[in-house]
């Protein structure tokens, strides 16, 4: 009897000692499941990167070039920590002007901070603007003359290189816009982008009108230490701002019920006017 209540009494407190332990177990790898969720969502909205990457639309894993980021290091920590200074919650977009050519206008207002400047001083910030056009490019020689007045730092284009395309053999048309942070030349950290559009031959519509969505930019901030040449570190950081309305811009485009007289007007035309020329030839006899 007493042999098997010690034996009854071994058996249960194994199986305690294995719940125990599975209980430890299981407990480590949720947090460290946390810790991984939580780490892979700072690496999702800042990261650092090097001061090589000049654009961040050229990462071939844009948009998620921060997310695929795992080095974290204490010189990146510091950079990321002056980066979170600056917020820009207000954002407000609009498209002036008429005709096929207008400007998509960018503005941000940043939370007014006593320490800001402080911050900016030992630090070159920049504001990177990202722009996904379908139907519409920005001209690149035009943004590289805006370059050039200073009215940006930088400002790059990817995407078709052929603006003649029509939007319908188009593909997506992506335009980075780097902006100056400095606080002795801005207006309490007004920023405001003017980006120059023009509209691509819009594809048929029975409407009368194409309608060319653009949707929300990414906007990023980034910064580096003034005077660092060797391991120079770009902080970058996702500006996480309210979603906005889609800009929308109503194109006038042909309607697909008329090109049949369409093409056969031109037709017509064009054979009128070559039969004009070659009888202009023909029976054309200068005096001399």
């Amino acid at each position: 009897m007493r042999h098997m209540f010690a034996k009854n009494f071994q058996h249960c407190w194994i199986q305690s000692s294995l719940i125990y332990l599975g209980s430890i177990i299981v407990l480590v790898l949720c947090n460290h499941g946390l810790a991984n969720v939580v780490h892979e969502d700072n690496q999702r909205t800042s990261a650092c990167i090097p001061c090589s990457a000049t654009y961040l639309a050229a990462d071939p894993n844009y948009p998620n070039i921060l997310s695929n980021i795992s080095v974290s290091t204490e010189s990146c920590e510091s950079l990321l920590s002056i980066v979170k200074v600056l917020k820009f919650p207000n954002l407000y977009r609009s498209l002036e002007g008429e005709g096929s050519h207008r400007s998509l206008i960018l503005k941000l207002q940043a939370i007014e901070s006593d320490s800001s400047s402080a911050y900016l001083d030992g630090f070159n910030c920049e504001l990177v603007s990202i722009e996904t056009l379908n139907g519409v490019f920005a001209d690149p020689f035009e943004l590289q003359r805006l370059v050039n007045r200073r009215v940006y730092l930088d400002a790059a284009v990817f995407g078709d290189s052929n603006l003649e395309l029509p939007a319908a053999l188009s593909k997506s048309f992506v335009v980075e816009i780097h902006m100056d942070l400095v606080p002795s030349s801005t207006d309490k950290l007004k920023m405001v982008i003017d980006l120059p559009l023009h509209v691509r031959y819009p594809p048929l519509d029975s409407s009368g009108y194409s309608n060319v969505e653009i949707s929300q930019p990414d906007l990023y901030i980034r910064c580096r230490k003034k005077g660092i040449a060797k391991d120079c570190q770009w902080g970058v950081s996702v500006i996480e701002v309210e979603s906005t309305e889609t800009v929308n811009w109503l194109i006038p485009c042909g309607d697909d019920a008329h090109s049949t007289v369409v093409s056969s007007v031109t037709f017509l035309s064009a054979l009128i006017c070559a039969l004009s020329i070659v009888f202009a030839s023909i029976f054309y006899h200068p005096t001399i």
